[in-house]
């Protein structure tokens, strides 16, 4: 049953797009809770054929739009990214999904802030795992855990 939460994808990389596939295919969140920039391409392109998905003008708007922003990027460039909205980021729990390393915490110290840090097991498969800011409502850490853990389900279905 699909979670009844609003959510914005942004950022880059190449988690962006399974991400946002993984979430409509896997219908985690209903099509018209999910908004997405205009303004980045490649997120559009992934919600391609989902006509009740959300594309809000700049990723400014979909961020207000949300109770849970989810930000992929590099372990090199998510600081970058943070940054980009943390003046917009109060009251939503933010996700940074990045591979390797966590995020630092501390980076957004006023923000409900969940780290998914995504990593390889010994055969290949793609895991998460999750760094949760106290700060970040209970209610809303499932939600976010469910979103990251479709994309690396769809990920290894895929191979």
């Amino acid at each position: 049953m699909p979670q009844n939460v609003l959510v914005s994808v942004l950022g880059e990389g190449e988690y962006l797009q399974k991400l946002i596939r993984a979430i409509l295919e896997k219908e985690v969140i209903p099509q018209r809770n999910l908004f997405l920039s205009a303004k980045n391409a490649a997120a559009c392109k992934a919600a391609e054929g989902y006509d009740e998905v959300r594309i809000c003008e700049d990723e400014l708007a979909a961020v207000i739009k949300s109770e849970i922003v989810l930000l992929t990027a590099s372990k090199r460039e998510m600081p970058t990214e943070l940054a980009k909205i943390s003046s917009s980021s109060q009251k939503r729990v933010v996700v940074s999904v990045c591979d390797s390393e966590k995020v630092d915490l501390a980076y957004l110290a006023a923000t409900e802030l969940i780290a998914a840090v995504l990593h390889r097991d010994e055969e290949g498969k793609l895991y998460a795992t999750y760094e949760i800011n106290k700060k970040a409502r209970p209610f809303l850490r499932q939600p976010c855990k469910d979103m990251v853990d479709a994309m690396c389900e769809m990920i290894n279905e895929e191979g």
